[in-house]
C-alpha cells in the first residue's frame, strides 16, 4: 500500500506516435497555442496535466497515460501504483504496493517497453510491479490498437516508456530521489533511491546524447489475515447435505522485495534525416516472503461434525466442532519463500526519413530467468483430537473465522511435534529475439489518403520450466518426532496475528530459521524418514517432470494501414484504417507418466511427450475522429486483438491415472486455442481551457476462448489417445481433467472524465484543480460450462462494476497539496470450481491519499505523503450473496518522506 497521492500527476492524456505528417497548422492547434500564451505557468503540474491532456486530444487511440512532471518525480513507487488512478484501470494490492490490473474488467494485459513486446520468463507479460516509477517517461493504457502495434492482449495494452536522452535539455542532466515509507504494521521504514545521469552535446558526427537511470528500492511488508477457503458439499451422518469450507486459519505474511534496475541508453542524430538508438537494461526482484499460518482442514473428509449451527440459508455450515480420536488435520503451518527474477533487455533503432519516406527499423534480444525455493513446516501444539470452528464469528466487524483448539495448550513448547516438512524449488527461463522494420510513406498531405504504412515483424522466443518437490515425514518410534529434536528449536517464539484484539498466538520456529538451517534439515529427515532419505539426499527436489517442459516459438506478422483524412463542410474527419496478419508456430516438449505394475516394481512409467501448434490471424482496426470544432470531437474505432495460451497451460503433459474403478487423466492442453476479442468504442471529448476536458466513452467488447478447468467426462476415442483402453474398465466411464476454453464473453460499459484547473476564479483560488473520472460495467458476462443456477454464476472474475477517483489539487511553482480518493467495487476474485456458487469475492476497496510537496529552491522538492489514511482493510466472502465470509486482511496505513532533486 505504498501507492502516494499522484492525483494531479496521474490525469488522462494519450501518447501515441503519429503515423504521418499532418497540415502545418490546423484551426485546432492555432486555438491552443492562442490559449497557452495567456499563462506563463508550463510546468510541475499544471505542465503535466496540459501535456497529457493536449495528447489525448489529438491521438488517433483510445488511450490513457501517466505523465512524469519531470526526470524524478513521478510519485508512485511502480508501475502499477502509477495506473491505480487511469480510467477503466482496476488494481490489486497486496504485499505493500500494486500487484497486478485489469483493463476494462479484463486481466489478459500485453505488456511493452518502450514499444517492443517485452516478457518475463516462461509469462506473455512481464511484472509490471518490478518497474519502479523513476524509470519511467510516462506509462500508456492502450485501450484499443491499431494494425503497427504488436498484438497480444485482448484486455489492451500498457506501454512502459522509458527516459532517453534527447527526452531531456542539452547539457548534462543530474536528477534523482531519496525516499523513506513508514507503515503501521510492519513498523519498519522502506527506502527507495534513484539517480540519473545523461548529457546529450554537438559533435562533428552530430549531436550525441547518453543516459543511464539506475534505481534501488526495497518495500517491507506485513499483513495479518483471517480466512477460509474452498467450500465443499458434504454429507452427514443424518443424511442431509451442508456446505462447509476446506480449512480455516489465522495467518501473517510478511517479508519484502528488493528491487534493483538499471537503464542505459545512447542516441546518436547524425543528420536531420538519420538517427540510432542503442539501449539496454536490466529489472530484477528479490524477495523473502514469510507465511505464518495456523489452522485446521480437511474438514468435509475426515472425522466427524458434531454441535452444528447453520447460516439464515439452511444450508452453509456456520459453526461446528469437528473431532476425530485418531487425529484432526491440524496444526501450525510456517512456509518461507525465496523468489528471484532477473530481465535483461536490448533494443537497436534507427530511424531515416527522406522526403517523403520514413523507414524505422528495430531488433531486441532479452533474455530472463524467475524462480524460487520453498520450505515449509508444520508442526503440532501436542495431540489434537478436537477444535470449534465459527467461520462467521464477530473477531472482525463484518465476520470472519474463529478457531480454537480443544485440550492443548498453545504456550505449552514442550508439546509441540514435527508433523512434516516440505521444500520445493521451481522457475522458468526464456531468449527471445525480435525484428521489425515499418515504411511510411506520405502520399497526398490534402488528400483523402494521408499517408501509407506497411510493416513487418519476426519474433522467437524459447522458454523452459523446471519444478520439483518433496515431503518428509519425521517420526521417532512410530509417533510424531518432538519439536525440540527440529534444527532451529533454539530461535522457537511466539506469534499471532493483531486483528480484532484477537489474542491467539502460537510457537513455531520462523521461516528464515529454517531456511538458513537447511543443510541440516536435510540430514534430519535422512535420518528421522529413512523412506524419503534419497529424495533428500540432493540440494534441491529432484524433478517433477508433469511440471516440467522445454517450448520453441515463432511468430512473423505483417500490416498495412492508411491515415486519412477529409472535411465535410466545417468539420474535419481523421483517422486510420488497416489490418494485421499474424501466423504463430512452435513447438514443446513434455512428458506423460501411468503407474507402473509389478512387471517393474511398481515405479511410474515416464515418458516424452511432445506437442506442435500452429494458428493465424487476421486483425482489422479502424478508428475515426470527427473534430466539430477546435474544442470537440467524437472519436470511432472498431478493433480486433488476440491472447495466446500460456505454455505451462499448453505443454503436452498428461499423468494417466489407472488404477480406479474409472480412470482419470490429469493433463495440460496443447489444443488450447487463443482468446479474441472485436471492440467497438466512441469517446465524446470536449477540452477547454489549459488542461480541462470533459469526456464521456462507451464500449462493446465480444471475445471469445475464456479459460476454465474442470474434469469432464471423456470418450473411449478420447482416452485411447492417452493410452487408456476403457473396455477395459466396469464402470465403462472415463475422465480428462484439465484447463479448457470455456465459452464467450460479453463485456459493456461507460466512462467518464471531468478535469480542470480553477484559472477562472479570483486570487489564490486559481491555484486550485479538481480531476474526478469513473467507469461502470453494465455486463461481464462469460458463458462457463455449467447451469446458470445461482446469481453470479457467469460473472467475470476480476472484473468490478464500479471504479471512480477523485482528486483535489493546489499548485504552484513552490508549493503543491493533493488529496486523492480511489473507490473499487466488489468483484468475483475466481472461479471455485468445484463449487462455483461459492466462489470467492473481494468487497469494495478504497483508498484516500494526501500529499504536499515544497520546493525552497529550484533543483530540490520536499515531499510528504501519507496513503491509506482511512486504515481500509481488504473483506472477502463466499458467494455473490455472501453465502458465508471468507475473511480479511489488513493494510497498513503509511507515511513517506523524501527528497527530489535535479540539476
Amino acid at each position: 500500500m505504498l501507492s502516494t497521492a499522484l492525483t494531479s500527476v496521474i490525469v488522462i492524456g494519450v501518447a501515441a506516435p503519429a503515423l504521418a505528417q499532418e497540415k502545418a497548422k490546423t484551426d485546432s492547434e492555432l486555438s491552443d497555442q492562442a490559449e497557452a500564451k495567456t499563462d506563463i505557468v508550463v510546468t510541475g503540474v499544471r505542465g503535466a496535466v496540459v501535456a497529457a491532456t493536449d495528447t489525448k486530444k489529438k491521438s488517433k487511440q483510445i488511450v490513457d497515460s501517466v505523465v512524469a512532471e519531470d526526470a524524478g518525480k513521478l510519485p508512485d513507487n511502480n508501475v502499477v501504483d502509477a495506473l491505480a488512478r487511469v480510467t477503466g484501470v482496476q488494481i490489486d494490492r497486496a504485499r505493500g504496493q500494486g500487484q497486478s490490473l485489469t483493463i476494462r474488467g479484463l486481466a489478459e494485459v500485453q505488456t511493452t517497453v518502450n514499444g517492443n513486446n517485452t516478457n518475463l520468463g516462461d509469462g506473455r507479460s512481464l511484472n509490471l510491479a518490478d518497474i519502479p516509477a523513476e524509470l519511467l517517461k510516462q506509462v500508456d493504457v492502450y485501450k484499443t490498437r491499431t494494425a503497427d502495434q504488436v498484438e497480444g492482449g485482448i484486455a489492451g495494452t500498457v506501454n512502459v516508456e522509458l527516459r532517453r536522452p534527447f527526452d531531456l535539455k542539452k547539457g548534462l542532466t543530474v536528477a534523482g530521489s531519496v525516499r523513506g515509507s513508514y507503515d503501521d504494521i510492519s513498523e519498519k521504514v522502506s527506502p527507495y533511491g534513484s539517480l540519473l545521469l545523461a548529457d546529450r552535446f554537438d559533435t562533428g558526427i552530430g549531436e550525441i546524447g547518453f543516459l543511464v537511470n539506475a534505481s534501488y528500492t526495497k518495500t517491507n511488508y506485513r499483513e495479518n489475515y483471517i480466512e477460509s477457503e474452498s467450500p465443499f458439499e458434504v454429507d452427514l451422518a443424518n443424511g442431509s447435505q451442508v456446505v462447509i469450507p476446506y480449512r480455516a486459519y489465522y495467518g501473517i505474511e510478511q517479508g519484502n522485495v528488493k528491487r534493483p534496475s538499471i537503464n542505459a541508453v545512447l542516441q546518436w542524430r547524425a543528420s536531420d534525416k538519420l538517427d540510432f538508438v542503442l539501449e539496454g537494461g536490466y529489472l530484477g526482484s528479490r524477495e523473502k516472503r514469510s507465511v505464518e499460518r495456523l489452522y485446521v482442514q480437511d474438514m468435509p473428509f475426515v472425522g466427524s461434525l458434531s454441535n452444528i449451527v447453520l447460516m439464515p440459508d439452511g444450508r452453509t455450515v456456520k459453526s461446528a466442532t469437528y473431532s476425530n480420536a485418531t487425529g484432526i488435520p491440524a496444526g501450525i503451518d510456517t512456509q518461507y519463500n525465496n523468489f528471484h527474477s532477473n530481465l535483461y533487455t536490448t533494443n537497436f533503432e534507427t530511424h531515416f526519413n527522406s522526403g517523403i519516406m520514413h523507414l524505422n527499423a528495430s531488433a531486441q534480444y532479452n533474455w530472463s530467468n524467475e524462480g524460487n525455493y520453498f520450505v515449509e513446516t508444520i508442526i503440532r501444539p501436542g495431540t489434537l483430537t478436537s477444535a470449534n470452528i465459527d467461520f462467521a464469528s464477530n473477531v472482525y466487524s463484518k465476520g470472519a473465522p474463529s478457531i480454537s483448539f480443544n485440550g492443548v495448550d498453545l504456550s505449552d513448547i514442550s508439546k509441540y511435534v514435527v508433523d512434516r516438512f516440505q521444500d520445493n524449488h521451481g522457475g522458468s527461463k526464456n531468449k527471445e529475439f525480435s525484428a521489425q522494420a515499418d515504411l511510411t510513406l506520405d502520399i497526398m498531405p490534402d488528400g483523402l489518403l494521408r499517408s501509407l504504412q506497411v510493416g513487418g515483424r519476426f519474433n522467437r522466443r524459447v522458454t523452459s520450466r523446471y519444478y520439483g518437490y518433496r515431503d518428509g515425514f519425521p517420526r521417532v518410534n512410530g509417533t510424531y518426532a518432538p519439536l525440540s529434536t527440529f534444527p532451529g528449536f533454539d530461535s522457537a517464539s511466539l506469534v499471532g496475528p493483531d486483528i480484532g484484539g484477537s489474542s491467539t498466538e502460537w510457537y513455531r520456529i520462523p521461516g528464515s530459521v529454517v531456511m538458513s538451517n537447511i543443510d541440516a534439515i536435510r540430514e534430519y529427515i535422512q535420518q528421522y524418514d529413512p523412506a524419503n532419505a534419497t529424495r533428500f539426499s540432493s540440494v534441491y527436489p529432484p524433478s517433477d517432470n508433469g511440471q516440467t517442459f522445454n517450448s520453441t516459438e515463432h511468430n512473423f506478422a505483417a500490416y498495412i494501414q492508411g491515415n486519412y483524412a477529409f472535411d465535410i463542410g466545417s468539420i474535419q474527419v481523421d483517422g486510420i484504417a488497416g489490418v494485421r496478419y499474424t501466423n504463430t508456430w512452435g513447438k514443446s516438449v513434455s512428458y506423460n507418466y501411468r503407474p507402473g505394475d509389478a512387471t517393474n516394481g511398481y515405479q511410474d512409467i515416464v515418458q516424452l511427450s511432445p506437442g506442435f501448434g500452429n494458428y493465424f490471424d487476421l486483425l482489422p482496426s479502424f478508428s475515426s475522429i470527427i473534430h466539430f470544432n477546435p474544442k470537440t470531437q467524437l472519436r470511432l474505432s472498431y478493433t480486433t486483438n488476440v491472447s495466446r495460451p500460456g505454455f505451462y497451460d499448453m505443454r503436452p503433459f498428461y499423468y494417466a491415472e489407472t488404477r480406479g474403478t474409472s480412470p482419470v487423466v490429469y493433463a495440460g492442453n496443447p489444443n488450447l486455442k487463443a482468446q479474441r476479442e472485436h471492440s467497438f468504442d466512441a469517446s465524446a471529448e470536449y477540452y477547454f481551457g489549459r488542461g480541462g476536458q470533459i469526456s464521456v466513452a462507451g464500449y462493446y467488447k465480444k471475445a471469445s476462448g475464456f479459460l476454465y478447468y474442470s474434469r469432464e467426462e471423456a470418450s473411449a476415442s478420447e482416452l485411447a489417445g492417452y493410452g487408456i483402453d476403457l473396455s477395459q474398465y466396469a464402470s465403462g466411464v472415463g475422465y480428462v481433467e484439465q484447463l479448457r476454453n470455456a465459452g464467450d464473453g460479453t463485456f459493456i460499459g461507460m466512462e467518464g472524465t471531468v478535469q480542470s484547473f480553477f484559472d477562472f476564479l479570483p486570487g489564490i483560488l486559481k491555484n486550485f484543480g479538481a480531476s474526478l473520472n469513473a467507469s461502470h460495467i453494465f455486463k461481464a458476462r462469460i458463458e462457463y460450462p455449467y447451469p446458470e443456477d445461482f446469481p453470479g454464476a457467469f460473472d467475470s472474475p476480476n472484473t468490478s462494476k464500479w471504479t471512480a477517483n477523485a482528486t483535489l489539487f493546489y499548485d504552484t511553482p513552490q508549493f503543491s497539496a493533493r488529496v486523492a480518493y480511489n473507490y473499487r467495487s466488489s468483484y468475483r476474485m475466481g472461479i471455485w470450481t468445484t463449487n462455483p456458487e461459492y466462489s470467492p469475492y473481494q468487497g469494495s476497496t478504497s483508498k484516500l491519499d494526501a500529499a504536499i510537496n515544497y520546493t525552497p529552491v529550484a533543483f530540490m522538492t520536499l515531499s510528504l505523503e501519507a496513503s491509506n489514511i482511512l486504515g481500509n482493510d481488504v473483506y472477502r466472502y463466499h458467494g455473490s450473496q455472501e453465502l458465508l465470509p471468507l475473511g480479511v486482511r489488513t493494510l497498513a496505513r503509511t507515511v513517506q518522506g523524501s527528497v527530489r532533486f535535479r540539476f
